[in-house]
């Protein structure tokens, strides 16, 4: 979490392989381990908690674009060493 990293990657797919992008995706969320990869390049993480979803979609002549974005934050180690809150009457 300290260092700063970008993972891009652009390629022409079919229909039957961005399923499967899609797929992985749902399962990573599922899971909570995300992991993207290509050649020698890679990007973990791990999505908790509330995500932030946004959709966008654009349609100029005969060009389509449809893009999802999903982003979080990664708890910080301290936050999860704190004692939790307890608040009670007796």
């Amino acid at each position: 979490m300290g260092s700063d990293k970008v993972f891009k990657h652009e390629s022409v797919q079919d229909s039957s392989s961005i399923l499967k992008f899609l797929d992985a995706v749902r399962d990573g969320f599922a899971s909570g381990t995300l992991v993207l990869a290509a050649g020698d390049k890679e990007l973990d993480f791990t999505p908790q908690g509330l995500v932030k979803f946004a959709v966008e979609a654009k349609r100029k002549d005969d060009r389509c674009k449809f893009s999802l974005k999903f982003s979080w934050k990664e708890e910080e180690d301290s936050d999860k060493d704190q004692d939790q809150l307890e608040i009670r009457s007796e």
